[in-house]
């Protein structure tokens, strides 16, 4: 099994063609060309004119194919391509979040990835109920 991340990402047009395309030329010239590429399997996207949202939900964040996204994102930011990357994990307390604001105007003000926490009050209710059960038994 292993431990999940959900990810989102939000970088310019451009820079979205940028990243896959690093990506992907990574991949092709590794030890591993069959490796899975993750910018070719997006499990969630969303354009406009300007932008790309995208990531995945419950994708194992520690394998050589992320490590490439990561690389490729540090390649953004070293040729000026703003970004934004949020992670969370399975623990509440495991979040992160890394950003890279361009000086080009055509690459400035991204959306940030929104996150809720909340309290999920019915969850809590509904296992103290099952667990009062339980012990009555």
């Amino acid at each position: 099994m292993g431990y999940r991340s959900d990810v989102r990402i939000v970088t310019s047009q451009k820079g979205f063609e940028k990243l896959k395309d690093f990506v992907t030329n990574k991949i092709a010239n590794s030890q591993n060309p069959n490796m899975y590429n993750l910018m070719e399997n997006l499990g969630f996207e969303h354009n406009n004119s300007y932008s790309k949202y995208f990531g995945w939900n419950n994708v194992k964040w520690y394998y050589e194919d992320v490590d490439i996204v990561m690389e490729g994102l540090h390649k953004l930011k070293d040729e000026d391509f703003s970004y934004r990357f949020a992670r969370l994990g399975e623990n509440f307390d495991d979040y992160e979040e890394e950003s890279y604001e361009s000086e080009k105007e055509e690459e400035q003000d991204l959306e940030y990835p929104c996150i809720e926490r909340y309290f999920d009050d019915d969850y809590v209710k509904d296992n103290m109920n099952s667990n009062d059960m339980d012990i009555s038994s």
